[in-house]
């Protein structure tokens, strides 16, 4: 393991990323934003259904984000493959989490 403070830079950058993300999706909320998901076809679905979704998804991801960041700083970075392997599995759930509820309650009525 790389010596000299590496605890705390990463901690450091977690905890920017998690609150970017919280800011994020506060604003694709606010500002209904919802064309930002790429994927996202708006003839198909509601843009203030997929702004509203995503962005509350974006924002508990940044807060989880967040989260690990503190407690990683708590642990003095003794499990960092841990914390990797959470930090992957939490972004992949809350994108499958973010496109199922998309798919299901943002649709358009036809």
């Amino acid at each position: 393991m790389i010596k000299g403070g590496t605890n705390m830079e990463f901690s450091i950058i977690t905890l920017i990323i998690g609150i970017l993300g919280f800011v994020l999706g506060f604003m694709v909320r606010k500002y209904k934003m919802g064309n930002l998901v790429s994927w996202v076809n708006l003839k198909k679905y509601d843009n203030d259904k997929v702004a509203d979704i995503m962005g509350s998804h974006v924002m508990v991801f940044g807060l989880c984000l967040s989260a690990i960041a503190g407690i990683n700083y708590v642990l003095k970075n003794r499990y960092p493959y841990i914390i990797t392997i959470t930090i992957i599995v939490m972004a992949v759930a809350t994108e499958f989490g973010a496109y199922y509820r998309i798919c299901k309650y943002a649709k358009l009525e036809d």
